[in-house]
Formats: C-alpha cells, structure tokens, sequence
C-alpha cells in the first residue's frame, strides 16, 4: 500500500522509466505500490524504518532482479537491464553516514555490480572531486576505488542537500 497517495501521484506523474531511491525508510509492512511499475527494495539490515533502498522501474522494461546487498554499512537495490547485446545492472545505494567504509568496502560492493553499470544514490562520501567543499577519508577511499577500477563519475557538482547553504561545513 502507498505510504501517502501524495508521493504515489508524484512518481506516477513524473512519467520516469526509472528512479534510484535512498533511504526511502520502508520496512516489511511499509512500502509503496505505483500502477504499471515495479518496485524492488532493500531494507535497513535491523528491518527498522531508516536507510534502505529502492528501485522503481515501469514494467514495460525488460529486466530482473538481481541480488541485494545488505549491510548496516551497505544497502543496495540492483536490477540488470537487457537489451539486444549486453546487460546493464542499475543499482540504488545507500552507504550511512555513521558507517566508516574503508577502501575494501568501496571495492567489495563495486564488485558485485559486474562490468557495466550505474549505481546511484546517497554515498556520504565527501570528496572536493565530487563536488564537495569537504574531504573525508571515506571520500578519499571512494575516490581512490573509482580510478583504480577506471570509473566515471557524473554530478552537477551542486549540493546535494537540503537546504543547501554554501557556508554550511556538512561533516560526514
């Protein structure tokens, strides 16, 4: 069942074929139901009403579910998308703030996304290469697991909170 019929309007209205969803907070009896989509989602680990994520794909696409990942460090929704030659795994991320990933847990979860795919969400990693106006060490890490495994990284180099203010320091 919907969690507000507000937020059910507004994805269906958006007309998206996709959308990536961090901490949409649902647990095992709160969640969301969309006409002609299909909703995947990967709960907080405690099955609590925090972090998570979520994929929303219209049903009209051809794909599969793949296998979550689901850690208190690590909450990933994954699809893989086919089309005529090769498969593309989408993935919805969600890495909390209070969680210190190091290197290898950049590198493990990267892994588990296969040689062509998209993985977008909530990082909570700070990286002045990112668009960030801090460096943390799990930005650096972050950082250091994409040039190492020659990946790109796409932003609007914006903040990505809100309210954004440029004089706010946001540590995490």
């Amino acid at each position: 069942m919907p969690t507000c019929a507000r937020d059910k309007a507004l994805y269906s209205d958006l007309n998206l074929n996709i959308l990536l969803v961090s901490k949409p907070h649902f647990t095992k009896r709160s969640y969301i139901t969309i006409p002609n989509y299909n909703i995947y989602y990967t709960n907080h680990p405690d099955e609590r009403v925090h972090g998570g994520t979520a994929v929303i794909i219209r049903q009209n696409i051809k794909h599969y579910l793949k296998a979550e990942y689901r850690h208190e460090n690590i909450q990933s929704t994954c699809i893989a998308i086919e089309d005529n030659t090769e498969e593309t795994t989408v993935s919805a991320i969600y890495f909390p703030p209070k969680r210190h990933n190091k290197y290898d847990d950049y590198d493990r979860f990267i892994k588990t996304l296969g040689n062509r795919f998209i993985a977008g969400g909530n990082y909570n990693a700070k990286n002045t290469f990112f668009g960030s106006t801090l460096l943390t060490t799990k930005g650096q890490d972050l950082h250091k697991v994409m040039k190492n495994n020659n990946l790109k990284h796409f932003s609007t180099r914006q903040p990505t909170y809100w309210p954004s203010d440029p004089k706010k320091y946001q540590n995490s």
